[in-house]
């Protein structure tokens, strides 16, 4: 995955705790959710032992005003540009 890339949310992210609300907009309401993978970064945090999911961070722009701010949910709109996502999180668009 790179910057300028189409995603949306896994099922493996909806299905966490702090996507309660996205999850009930995306599976029951059917409202759609886009973002584009602005930036890419290396986990700053990464040891040697850091599984392959977790050695890069994924930074998105949702279309959507109801898009996360980050894989722990929404911060608010401060927390919106500083929050990431990892690999696991994030599937391409079809």
């Amino acid at each position: 995955m790179k910057a300028g890339d189409l995603v949306t949310l896994s099922a493996y992210a909806m299905q966490s705790e702090p996507m309660w609300k996205v999850r009930d907009l995306v599976w029951k309401h059917k409202k759609p959710l886009l973002g584009l993978v602005v930036r890419v970064e290396e986990n700053p945090y990464g040891h040697s032992w850091t599984s392959k999911n977790e050695k890069q961070f994924y930074y998105i722009n949702w279309m959507q005003d109801y898009g996360p701010a980050s894989r722990w949910g929404s911060a608010g709109y401060r927390a919106r540009n500083q929050g990431y996502f990892l690999r696991n999180d994030l599937k391409f668009v079809k």
